[in-house]
C-alpha cells in the first residue's frame, strides 16, 4: 500500500481539472494540422549571483575607502572558493547625500530643517560561478563583510543552438508519429505549409509564494451565527439545543482586540508542467531546470488512399502523353529536314 503525496501549496485553494480536456485535430474541409509541442529541461552551464552592498559615511573618501575594503575582502575570500577575480564584476549604482532634520526653537515656534549629515554608497556585486553548491559558501562570505541582500541568481546556458536542434528532431519524430495513425487509416497526407516557433523559461520566472494555515472562527463570525437562530443543530447526536440569546449575546458585547499571529510565507519552484507536451526530453530533474520549448505546426490536404491512387494515374497519364506528343514534334522536325 502506497501513501499519496500532495503538499501544503493546497492550502492556497489550487484546484485541479476535473476531466481531461484532450485537443483534437478537427479537420477543415480537406485540410487537417498535426501539432507537435515538445519542451526540454536543460541544466544551466553557469550561474550568475547579484548582490546589493550600501556603505554610508561622513564624507566622499571615507565612504569610497570602506566600500573598497569590503568589496576587496570579497574578492580575496571568493578567490578562496577557486572564483577567480575575472569572473567577478562590480557595478556602481548611486552615490547619494544623506539628511537629517535639526530642530530650530524659534521666538514664536519651532521649525525643522534638513542639514546633511554624510554620503552613501550602492553597488551590485556580479559573481559568476559554474557549481551551484558554491552558492552557500559565497552568500557565508558575502554576510562576513554585511552584504546580506541577495538580489537574485540568474541561470546561464551556453550553446542554446544545439539543444534547439535536438528539440526540432524531437518535434518532426513526433509528427511523423501522428502521420502514420492517418496511413493506418488509409488516408493520404500532402504538406502545403508550416509554422513553428521556440520559447524558454527560466527558474526566476516559475517560482511562486505560499502561506499554509488554518484559521479559526472570528469573532464576528460568531456573533452573526447566534443572531442568526436561537436554535443550534448537533450533527453527531441529532438534537436540537436552545439557548437563551438576550444572555449569550451580552458575552460578546465587549470590545476587545484580536492579535492576528504572523503566518509563515514562502516560496517554491513550479515547473511548467508537462501534460501540455507531446514529448519533454530529461524529464527526470530534480533541481530547478531551464525549459526549452518548441512548436511545429504542419497544414496538409487530406484524402483518401483511393482518390490519391486515382490522381496518380491521372498524373503520370498526362506525362505520358506529353511525351508522345513530344516525341511525334521530333519526329516531324526530322522529316522536314530530310
Amino acid at each position: 500500500m502506497h501513501a499519496q503525496s500532495a503538499g501544503s501549496y493546497l492550502y492556497n485553494g489550487y484546484s485541479y481539472q476535473e476531466d481531461a480536456r484532450i485537443p483534437v485535430n478537427t479537420a477543415s474541409g480537406n485540410n487537417v494540422t498535426l501539432k507537435a509541442q515538445v519542451m526540454m529541461n536543460v541544466r544551466p552551464t553557469s550561474f550568475t549571483a547579484i548582490f546589493a552592498v550600501s556603505q554610508s559615511g561622513l564624507d566622499v573618501m571615507q565612504v569610497d575607502s570602506l566600500m573598497s575594503q569590503r568589496i576587496g575582502q570579497v574578492i580575496y575570500a571568493l578567490g578562496q572558493l577557486g572564483i577567480p577575480e575575472s569572473d567577478i564584476h562590480i557595478d556602481a549604482v548611486a552615490m547619494v547625500p544623506r539628511y537629517t532634520q535639526k530642530l530650530e526653537e524659534k521666538k514664536f515656534g519651532k521649525r525643522a530643517t534638513e542639514i546633511p549629515i554624510g554620503f552613501e554608497m550602492k553597488k551590485n556585486i556580479h559573481v559568476l560561478f559554474r557549481n551551484h553548491d558554491v552558492l552557500d559558501p559565497i552568500i557565508s562570505e558575502m554576510a562576513f563583510v554585511d552584504i546580506y541582500d541577495l538580489v537574485k541568481v540568474e541561470y546561464n546556458i551556453d550553446g542554446i543552438q544545439t539543444y534547439y536542434n535536438e528539440l526540432r528532431d524531437a518535434a518532426l519524430s513526433v509528427i511523423k508519429t501522428k502521420e502514420q495513425t492517418y496511413s493506418s487509416l488509409k488516408m493520404h497526407l500532402d504538406v502545403i505549409s508550416l509554422g513553428d516557433g521556440f520559447a524558454s523559461t527560466y527558474p526566476m520566472e516559475r517560482y511562486k509564494s505560499f502561506s499554509a494555515y488554518n484559521g479559526g472562527a472570528s469573532y464576528q463570525m460568531v456573533n452573526e451565527a447566534l443572531t442568526q437562530q436561537n436554535n443550534y443543530f448537533i450533527d453527531g447526536k441529532k438534537n436540537v439545543v436552545n439557548f437563551d440569546m438576550a444572555k449569550e449575546k451580552e458575552k460578546f458585547n465587549q470590545q476587545f482586540v484580536v492579535q492576528v499571529a504572523e503566518k509563515s510565507k514562502t516560496i517554491f519552484y513550479d515547473r511548467m508542467p508537462y501534460n501540455q507536451f507531446d514529448k519533454v526530453i530529461n524529464a527526470d530533474t530534480e533541481e530547478p531546470c531551464i525549459q526549452l520549448m518548441y512548436n511545429l505546426d504542419v497544414y496538409y490536404t487530406m484524402m483518401t488512399e483511393e482518390i490519391y491512387k486515382k490522381q496518380q494515374e491521372q498524373i503520370e497519364l498526362q506525362k505520358k502523353q506529353q511525351q508522345e506528343m513530344l516525341s511525334m514534334a521530333k519526329g516531324k522536325k526530322r522529316r522536314g529536314r530530310v
